[in-house]
């Protein structure tokens, strides 16, 4: 991980809204989203997310770990060069 990396990774969690959130970090998308947003455990890990962030980054299981970062890397691509 280089600052590029680091940059994004700071931006995407300061950028992030509950919605790019679930997204991003747990594949929660369109009526799974609907459904997730309405309960207590997304909004918990988006608190989580905000208020310890290295303590939800390091509770992520790997797929998340994975799928989290593909999708920084991927949505905010080179924009930051």
């Amino acid at each position: 991980m280089n600052k590029h990396d680091l940059d994004k990774l700071v931006r995407w969690a300061v950028d992030s809204d509950l919605e790019k959130f679930g997204e991003d970090a747990y594949g929660v998308t369109g009526t799974a989203f609907e459904i997730a947003s309405n309960g207590d455990y997304l909004r918990d890990k988006f608190r989580q997310m905000q208020t310890h962030f290295i303590m939800w980054l390091g509770g992520l299981d790997s797929k998340n770990r994975v799928r989290l970062a593909r999708n920084i890397t991927f949505n905010q691509g080179e924009e930051n060069e």
